[in-house]
């Protein structure tokens, strides 16, 4: 995350171990951007080289470093440089951008800059759903990554619940609910975990192994409402095979750029 001196992001040094280490999360360093752990990697991201201070962590903690690189921050997430935008009646904008704005976001490094298919039209569809249904009773976000779609909800009134499996992700959620004067339940865990899924309005832009995986949890179509994203129009054959059982009904399918999102309601 950004912290003084630093007002932006320019070059992202990564270094990443294998399976990480607890002792990780609570590195303080003032060039440290954060720490990633997930997939059985732990990844450190900083403003600056950090060769020395990496030799020592990977002696002290008896670490493995799988990797290290230098990568331009125009270059992170695709290429995808977070700029102002508009949903709805909300002006959303990169912390670091100057204006009046509804909504800033810390994009970090993690996924949720706002400009993939997928989170535009989770963003989209959102606002849709607001217009034709009103607000929800409750809102959980799984796999919030950096918390977009929780600042989006919480912003219209709705009580938000978001999960994510990344503590840097968890960070970043909090730090952007605390830049916006904005409350929601931030949990990390795993969302097939879950004791239960709350919620009148379920929104997942997940990857689609993870999407069939909570198809197969039977506590998953308990909720009114869901908001499903990513996935392709070539993987869209097994999500609509994996739904023919369950009990929800597609209201409305959207497409960009070959990704697509479903609002499903009980049946």
């Amino acid at each position: 995350m950004l912290k003084a001196p630093y007002e932006r992001y320019e070059n992202l040094y990564i270094y990443a171990f294998r399976e990480g280490h607890p002792s990780l999360r609570e590195l303080e360093e003032p060039d440290l951007i954060g720490y990633w752990e997930e997939d059985g990697l732990g990844v450190l991201f900083f403003h600056q080289e950090k060769e020395e201070l990496v030799e020592e962590l990977v002696k002290r903690l008896n670490l493995t470093l799988e990797l290290k690189d230098v990568i331009p921050y125009a270059k992170w997430n695709e290429k995808r440089v977070p700029h102002p935008f508009v949903v709805g009646p909300f002006k959303i904008a990169p912390l670091w951008e100057k204006g009046d704005f509804d909504l800033i976001f810390d994009p970090s490094v993690v996924f949720g800059e706002g400009f993939h298919p997928t989170t535009a039209l989770m963003l989209e569809t959102s606002w849709i759903f607001f217009q034709e249904k009103g607000l929800p009773e409750e809102v959980w976000d799984l796999g919030c990554g950096s918390g977009l779609l929780s600042l989006f909800w919480a912003k219209l009134g709705a009580k938000v619940v978001a999960v994510d499996v990344n503590p840097l992700c968890i960070k970043v959620t909090k730090r952007n609910l605390e830049l916006n004067g904005l409350e929601a339940e931030v949990i990390e865990g795993d969302v097939r975990k879950l004791p239960f899924f709350g919620g009148e309005l379920i929104l997942a832009n997940l990857y689609k192994g993870l999407l069939l995986e909570l198809f197969n949890i039977p506590s998953f179509f308990t909720s009114k409402y869901y908001l499903l994203s990513g996935f392709t129009t070539g993987m869209e054959e097994e999500i609509l095979q994996a739904l023919r059982d369950k009990p929800v009904k597609i209201e409305k399918r959207l497409e960009k750029e070959n990704w697509v999102c479903y609002q499903l309601c009980l049946s």
